[in-house]
């Protein structure tokens, strides 16, 4: 038997060492194509898929998947998948984004936190960056407990959303009544209703602040809050509102799939479109936040809050 040159050797000691782990790599792409395709198939709001052939992408996608060398182009190519559905809340993460993600904020950075501000004239500046469990009992204690209360702003510039329950919450401490916040349609439908305050609740004068980065729960809020006779300032919103629902996938990644279409109580859809304040002015904080301005200036002069017809 000839003996192969030393570089043919080289060549076939190579592929004999990494076929195993390139088998292993195409099996986990291969697995996790395959759900994240499934989950969009199986649980998508909309039946007809946005008018996409939904087998039609997975044939067209599934061999770039499939040759993916390792997690980033393999979540790359499955989000460029669901790009094709065009909506806000369809997306998927590797285990190497959420890892990130609970990682504690580098210094220098803004902290994704609440914010309380007591400004001059018993005006109270609040801010949150997510609706997170906790956020509505801060929002109403940081109400109760300022003496002399004559107005509250929201600042939701950098809300990106959160739990639908705690926008319940939230939405309901400036309603005495229960009122329909969102109708939710989807395998089922849902008519989502706010959380009352009953006698505590706030009806003193309320400003709202959105700008482009205000997304999901936040600009449901923000269209509420306007229809019941809030001050609404600063820019269009992001227009990202359906209704998404997380899923594991397979080696620890996750996908996120709209499983419900959003729409006002009184039936306006704000996904792609967004929700514009009425009074119309930069929502920039740098070099002079003229958002916040225009906020204190109509509170100063503002009585107490009326519905919009």
């Amino acid at each position: 038997m000839r003996a192969l040159p030393r570089l043919a050797l080289l060549a076939s000691l190579l592929v004999a060492a990494n076929g195993p782990a390139l088998a292993r790599e195409d099996s986990l792409n291969e697995r996790v194509f395959d759900r994240a395709w499934e989950l969009v198939a199986d649980r998508y709001w909309d039946p007809k898929m946005g008018g996409n052939d939904w087998g039609l992408i997975r044939d067209r996608f599934y061999p770039q998947a499939i040759a993916a060398r390792g997690e980033k182009q393999l979540y790359a190519v499955i989000n460029r998948m669901l790009d094709q559905l065009d909506d806000s809340h369809v997306y998927a993460t590797s285990p190497s984004e959420l890892a990130r993600s609970k990682e504690p904020p580098e210094e220098g950075d803004e902290p994704s936190a609440r914010r309380m501000t007591r400004l001059d004239g018993g005006l109270l500046l609040l801010a949150f960056d997510q609706f997170d469990p906790g956020d509505d009992r801060w929002v109403r204690q940081a109400i109760a407990e300022t003496p002399g209360l004559r107005g509250v702003i929201l600042d939701l510039r950098n809300n990106s959303g959160g739990r639908d329950d705690v926008l319940d919450r939230i939405a309901g401490t400036f309603t005495r009544e229960r009122r329909v916040l969102v109708r939710l349609s989807g395998k089922r439908d849902i008519e989502e209703k706010t959380r009352g305050s009953g006698a505590g609740a706030y009806l003193g004068p309320l400003a709202v602040i959105v700008g482009p980065d205000t997304a999901s729960a936040a600009e449901i809020l923000a269209y509420f809050l306007d229809e019941n006779g809030a001050f609404t300032v600063g820019q269009r919103s992001a227009g990202a509102v359906t209704g998404g629902v997380d899923h594991g996938l397979p080696g620890g990644g996750r996908i996120t799939i709209a499983e419900y279409d959003v729409r006002t109580a009184g039936g306006k859809r704000l996904e792609g479109d967004g929700f514009t304040p009425r009074y119309r002015v930069s929502a920039a904080k740098k070099p002079n936040d003229l958002a916040l301005a225009r906020a204190v200036a109509l509170l100063k002069g503002a009585g107490p809050r009326e519905a919009r017809p």
